[in-house]
């Protein structure tokens, strides 16, 4: 088991929440270094980065689950991809946690960068 760091549509609420079903929630208020990106197609992208914090939540996700997540995050092995893994540490009240985040691949997703770091779900 490996943990993800979500900042998105993968966010308790989010459109995508349900391809976290069997994923256990460790952590609801967590930040990662990098900057947040509105991408104008409904859903975020991050760089990672020193330069600011994204807010997010942080799961231990089960194997099974990885395929589905790499679906949905367009992140499956094409040079055509959307996203790219990296494993950074995140920071949360409770310490710190290696997590998976995945972040954007393709420039043109980095369309308005958000401030404040939070992506609402709509």
């Amino acid at each position: 088991m490996m943990n993800v760091f979500v900042y998105g549509t993968l966010k308790q609420g989010g459109m995508y929440h349900a391809y976290l079903k069997g994923a256990k929630l460790i952590e609801k208020d967590a930040l990662a270094s990098g900057t947040l990106y509105d991408t104008g197609f409904g859903y975020p992208a991050m760089t990672a980065g020193e330069d600011g914090t994204v807010a997010g939540e942080v799961y231990e996700v089960p194997d099974e689950l990885w395929a589905g997540l790499d679906e949905v995050e367009d992140c499956t092995g094409s040079p055509d991809d959307l996203y790219e893994k990296i494993t950074a540490e995140v920071k949360s009240p409770s310490g710190s946690h290696q997590a998976v985040i995945y972040v954007a691949k393709k420039e043109n997703l980095l369309r308005q960068r958000i401030e404040n770091g939070i992506w609402i779900n709509r």
